[in-house]
């Protein structure tokens, strides 16, 4: 069996690893056409994404002899190690020199551009080079290495290891949840959308406690609950209860949600995974969304922040609800954003500035007056989806008002017992 089998996804970039992998099995057949074994692999990216595992099946399927190097002596020491390995690696040729967690060789400063460690790897490459010996390496910041390392001729082939995709995210749930006794109400796909993450190892987390909970509670099988008060605790720092009881409180923080939610479903539908009236992290503030697909528009992002703010105005003469300062600030900054990226004519307000400074003030003044004018614009935008969609958002608002908490499925209930009103811009 393909040991790459073991790892769920990632197909482009097992599939590279793989192009060495036949290399090193079919030399013959590369050297005829006069291609040369890259030097080096280097897989980077945040921490859980599981590029040592990646790394360890690179090796495996390999064959060869392997030495590995991570850091676990200090000083001199450690660098002794290093140029003791890779001599070892080139005496016991082909072989393959594994440097685990590069970028934490050193920790003298922040950058450890002109790390000792750094540059014995370095030394270490340019002398194995020809020999038949291979180095891959993985790595959580980049930024960490010295450009002298990272180029060409040393690692010839630098790849980004990302979050999973949604339906690879898919596959690891499954996979993680092979060995855990679910209860029948537990919806395969609501867990799917409600869950974000940066890791596998973020999701087997949250499946892990949804089941540590389960068995505190005495209980036969992990249930919907448990799954989801683990999501809300690890992903959103939620506490297990409301902090705010005050009915009208409550009611006025799910039309604020139920507003993000409405404009979000009529501008992109089928993406929201979770909406809960409960607080996130340590605010008091109550109420948050999760969307479980993208949207690149820039003027569905502004409409759907504006979106809390001009349903709490449509139903309280408060407008300062839970939220409604923040996603006001957050819409004026996308506003400003796109204004700076596009520009005026193909010139950017940033290119009108450093072109004539002393008009600086004036062109602040302009972009103003056009953040004000598209800030209007959208909330007018808004305001009209909202009324042509107002049976959907009281429905939305009654819904998470009682039941604190919706899933993808409770929402696409919601939208599917009402009418549907598409406004066009």
């Amino acid at each position: 069996m393909n040991k790459f089998e073991n790892v769920i996804g990632y197909d482009s970039i097992k599939n590279e690893l793989m192009q060495i992998v036949d290399m090193v099995h079919n030399k013959e057949r590369y050297e005829a056409l006069g291609a040369r074994m890259p030097v080096g692999i280097l897989l980077h990216g945040e921490p859980g994404l599981g590029k040592t595992l990646l790394a360890k099946c690179f090796i495996d399927e390999c064959g060869l002899k392997s030495y590995t190097l991570r850091s676990n002596k200090g000083g001199d020491k450690f660098v002794d190690e290093i140029t003791a390995t890779f001599e070892k690696a080139k005496q016991n040729a082909p072989s393959i020199i594994f440097l685990d967690d590069m970028d934490k060789f050193a920790n003298d400063d922040d950058m450890h551009c002109d790390a000792q460690e750094y540059v014995a790897v370095q030394a270490g490459i340019d002398f194995v080079k020809g020999s038949d010996v291979f180095v891959i390496a993985t790595t959580n910041d980049i930024n960490k290495l010295p450009d002298s390392l990272l180029r060409t001729g040393r690692f010839d082939r630098i790849i980004i290891v990302q979050a999973p995709t949604q339906d690879d995210a898919s596959k690891i749930i499954e996979h993680y949840l092979k060995n855990k006794k679910l209860s029948d109400d537990v919806d395969f796909n609501d867990l799917c959308k409600m869950m974000s993450y940066h890791s596998c190892s973020d999701l087997e987390t949250l499946l892990n406690e949804a089941a540590i909970r389960a068995g505190y509670c005495k209980k036969d099988s992990i249930e919907m609950e448990d799954l989801i008060n683990a999501v809300l605790r690890l992903q959103y720092k939620s506490p297990d209860e409301l902090l705010q009881k005050d009915k009208d409180e409550i009611r006025k923080t799910a039309i604020h949600e139920a507003g993000h939610i409405v404009v979000s479903e009529v501008l992109n539908s089928e993406s929201v995974g979770l909406a809960s009236v409960r607080s996130k992290g340590r605010s008091r503030i109550g109420g948050f969304i999760h969307k479980c697909k993208d949207d690149e528009s820039l003027q569905n992002q502004v409409m759907i922040c504006l979106a809390g703010k001009v349903a709490t105005e449509m139903y309280y003469s408060d407008t300062c609800a839970s939220g409604c300062w923040s996603d006001f600030k957050s819409a004026i900054n996308l506003i400003r954003g796109g204004l700076t990226e596009e520009g005026t004519n193909g010139v950017s307000f940033l290119e009108f500035k450093n072109y004539c400074y002393d008009l600086s003030t004036r062109a602040d003044d302009n972009r103003e007056a056009v953040v004000h004018a598209e800030l209007e614009r959208y909330i007018l935008q808004t305001r009209d989806i909202l009324i042509k969609n107002k049976e959907f958002l009281e429905k939305t608002a009654d819904a998470l008002a009682e039941k604190e908490t919706l899933l993808y499925s409770d929402i696409q209930s919601i939208k599917n017992s009402v009418t549907i009103t598409k406004c066009v811009a």
